[in-house]
């Protein structure tokens, strides 16, 4: 007899036509379900923190720019049942993974086939979680239904399956009236819930559960890094609360970075530099400043501060492509005059912005670096000892990109001027010390790259350029988080010194 196709064996079991079997959703007919009584649905409960769920339906996806995107969490699928292994799998996990992403795997559950068979699959595929990973999730909502008892012991079987090799509790996604019509059992209501609603306002909640943990909230999201459309969804809680859910959840103190920040436990999170009371400087290769973006556009000279610079060439997009962030970990609290050298002829924009985030907030501050050469002064500004402070820069100035105005991104000095103790960490010359973690700090969700903002908490792998700590190289040797449209690439570097502008057709490499 031949062998059947994946979309043969799953029509003639009944299942879904979809190529590549189902998704999250696929099932539930959200779309034509018309919005029920307001007194079903169930709010957050405050702070929620956004995440997706992919498939392969989602292609090849950018991972790196999805974690700068703003995403905190993602559930990635395995397979629909036993019939279809996602082809996308291993790759959405691994790039999740690597992209600082707390993931997650989960199955499309078929209650009439061998819940362990299906459990098995996952799990060979899955293999040991990670810390930081969350756990996996099945997926109740398939066409093929089965009597409730059945359905329940299937369920459960599989629960219990995938919590004995995992050591997680792990969650179950499903619909309102799915779960009602088709399970209503309240045996898992110690489960985390994952319901999917796609009407404005609060989810409903299925009577098993008094409230729900993650809501899927669309199949229509768009994020960067995914073309075209991809299930958002929302977590019910801040990050401690998604920690808790987490494979290692985070205990400073314990010697391992899992999700703490140089901000919240140093000691387990040594920061990337530290200024000492004097202050520092933090040149251009040092580990404190942070590339992001296509290395490429990223062009590193033999002059400057220290005998480099890195320069970027301005836009008028919407949003930034290129960006750059000093870190500021301070050793004393006080107030510090801010300067950053700019040396001609890479310094042509005369509309940048360094946002200051300090002890006061968030200043933006001019930076006509067309007037400068030398030491271009920011300003005085108050920093507090240990917090989260930087200097970020963003290559969409609003000078037209046609135009090929040069941004210099090189030293940026830190000068104690209060007074203050004259001892503590580090080096006698004023340039920083210490190393960010190998790998970054997990559970970050990158900076906010539309609004130009900061971060929340550390980023995510930034681009690899010399000078940067081992480990925050992705295997293709770029951590690029976001994709630039057009052109391929830049004059060489002795070009450079005649002409400041980004040409196309440029061989070299981008470090």
């Amino acid at each position: 007899m031949p062998s059947l196709s994946p979309t043969l064996i799953l029509v003639l079991a009944g299942l879904s036509a979809r190529p590549y079997g189902n998704a999250l959703g696929d099932g539930l007919g959200l779309a034509d379900r018309p919005p029920a009584a307001s007194e079903g649905q169930v709010c957050a409960a405050g702070e929620t923190l956004f995440g997706i769920d992919v498939s392969v339906y989602q292609g090849t996806i950018d991972w790196n720019a999805v974690a700068a995107d703003g995403v905190m969490f993602a559930w990635v699928r395995v397979s629909h049942s036993t019939a279809v292994l996602d082809s996308q799998f291993a790759a959405n996990l691994a790039g999740a993974r690597a992209a600082g992403i707390h993931t997650g795997v989960y199955q499309y559950f078929e209650p009439g086939e061998d819940p362990i068979a299906q459990a098995q699959l996952l799990l060979d595929n899955l293999g040991p979680l990670q810390p930081g990973d969350m756990p996996p999730m099945i997926d109740v909502e398939s066409a093929n239904t089965v009597p409730q008892g059945q359905y329940v012991d299937a369920i459960r079987a599989w629960l219990d399956h995938v919590e004995a090799a995992t050591g997680t509790v792990p969650f179950i996604y499903t619909g309102y009236y799915y779960w009602n019509d088709n399970v209503g059992s309240g045996e898992f209501a110690d489960h985390p819930l994952w319901i999917a609603n796609y009407n404005p306002g609060c989810p409903l909640v299925p009577d098993a559960w008094p409230s729900w943990t993650v809501h899927q909230t669309c199949d229509c999201g768009t994020v960067a890094g995914i073309d075209g459309a991809v299930d958002t969804d929302l977590f019910n809680g801040n990050v401690d609360a998604l920690l808790g859910h987490a494979v290692g959840a985070a205990v400073c103190g314990d010697g391992k970075c899992i999700a703490e920040t140089p901000y919240n436990c140093p000691e387990d999170c040594p920061p990337c530099g530290v200024i000492g009371p004097e202050g520092g400087t933090i040149d251009n290769d040092a580990a404190c400043l942070e590339l992001y973006g296509p290395l490429e556009y990223w062009r590193d000279v033999a002059v400057g501060h220290g005998g480099s610079l890195r320069w970027t060439a301005a836009t008028e997009w919407a949003e930034p492509a290129n960006y750059a962030v000093w870190r500021m970990y301070f050793a004393e609290s006080g107030t510090y005059r801010l300067s950053t050298w700019i040396e001609q002829p890479y310094g042509e924009t005369q509309q940048l912005t360094y946002r200051v985030n300090h002890a006061g907030g968030e200043s933006a501050v001019p930076g006509n670096q067309s007037l400068a050469s030398g030491w271009l002064d920011l300003g005085e500004f108050s920093f507090n000892a240990g917090a989260d402070h930087w200097v970020r820069i963003n290559d969409n100035t609003g000078e037209l990109e046609s135009l090929e105005v040069a941004i210099a991104c090189d030293a940026l000095r830190i000068e104690r001027i209060d007074g203050g103790e004259t001892t503590g960490p580090g080096d006698s010359d004023g340039e920083l010390t210490g190393e960010q973690p190998t790998g970054g700090w997990p559970g970050s969700t990158g900076l906010d790259s539309s609004s130009g903002g900061g971060p929340d908490s550390w980023p995510g792998p930034a681009t690899n350029t010399d000078g940067l700590p081992p480990g925050l190289e992705q295997e293709d040797g770029c951590g690029c988080t976001h994709s630039r449209g057009g052109g391929a690439g830049m004059m060489a570097a002795l070009a450079l010194l005649l002409s400041r502008r980004r040409r196309r057709g440029d061989t070299s490499t981008g470090s």
